[in-house]
């Protein structure tokens, strides 16, 4: 019995599908049911009904499912308790960042974290809030910064910072020459919208919802940095995340506070819920924290655009 087959196990499990268990693993689908028919071999029980796309556990598979879990975390604490009973630092990490914070922030972090932890190494999953999610439970990650909301029971978390949303512009937009918006203001004109699988997608659009605002949306992408160029373009405005403003050196937008109750997000750190945290991943939470307050000291007026001083007040 080998351990990755026992993560391919919990994968099917939690997702109902040999198909998105592959993907979850980042392997192919073939590869995985021929471990889950190995595993059922050495066994001498079928661990899934086939049902069309859809595979429902067994009796003995749901017997087998906790017991999954438990080696599956045993055996990610054997490995991070030895590096940290090492004492030197040294050890391995592996962390997850959604796409909407990674690119702003993870630089500064490693830079920190190394100048710590010189021997130690760190590998870094760029992904979607359910993937990472996915790879917390399937104990692949020790930890992963996102945004709430997460609703699974698996899943502890703790807060990190607040993260303001603002309204990025065009220089030569009417609202540019305003140091304030309000929300009102994003009526009838055109918006850059976030794909919805982006947690920051959908939490942009549940704020403008709940306010019974509907921007027109001429283009939703996939990438912030393409809702830059679109917006510095004049193609529309949109809502971006405090933390784009602070690392944004091309002074191609403006950036604005939106007045009164302004959007923002709650980044936190997530990790399973039966694990225990190595030392590296409590120091790697606590440099989240510092590099966004540095960014927050250092970056709110300078290499933000023409960023209204206001903003430095959220």
């Amino acid at each position: 019995m080998e351990l990755h087959q026992l993560r391919y196990f919990v994968a099917v499990a939690d997702s109902g599908g040999f198909s998105k268990a592959a993907r979850i693993c980042f392997v192919a689908q073939p590869s995985l049911s021929q471990q889950i028919i190995k595993l059922e071999k050495e066994l001498g029980q079928r661990l899934f009904e086939r049902l069309g796309r859809t595979s429902v556990l067994t009796e003995a598979g749901r017997a087998l499912l906790p017991r999954a879990r438990l080696i599956l975390k045993e055996a990610g604490d054997i490995k991070s308790g030895i590096s940290d009973d090492l004492g030197s630092g040294a050890g391995q990490l592996s962390v997850g960042l959604i796409p909407t914070i990674a690119p702003y922030i993870l630089p500064g972090v490693l830079k920190r974290f190394y100048e710590s932890f010189p021997k130690a190494r760190i590998s870094v999953n760029e992904n979607l809030t359910e993937r990472l999610i996915k790879s917390i439970i399937g104990l692949e990650i020790e930890l992963a910064v996102m945004s709430l909301p997460i609703e699974d029971k698996l899943i502890r978390m703790e807060p990190l910072f607040e993260d303001p949303l603002v309204l990025a512009i065009s220089p030569v937009h009417e609202l540019a020459k305003s140091e304030h918006v309000t929300i009102e203001d994003l009526r009838g004109i055109p918006f850059i919208a976030l794909d919805e699988e982006h947690c920051l997608g959908e939490q942009i659009n549940n704020f403008c919802y709940e306010r019974q605002i509907n921007p027109d949306i001429v283009c939703r992408t996939w990438n912030l940095s393409t809702i830059q160029h679109c917006v510095s373009f004049g193609s529309g405005v949109s809502l971006v995340p405090k933390m784009l403003v602070m690392t944004d050196v091309s002074n191609k937008c403006v950036y604005r506070p939106i007045k009164g109750q302004s959007p923002k997000r709650t980044v936190v750190a997530a990790w399973h819920r039966d694990r225990k945290l190595s030392k590296l991943a409590a120091e790697f939470i606590q440099i989240v924290k510092d590099e966004y307050a540095y960014l927050l000291e250092t970056r709110s007026y300078e290499g933000s655009g023409n960023v209204s001083p206001i903003i430095a007040n959220f």
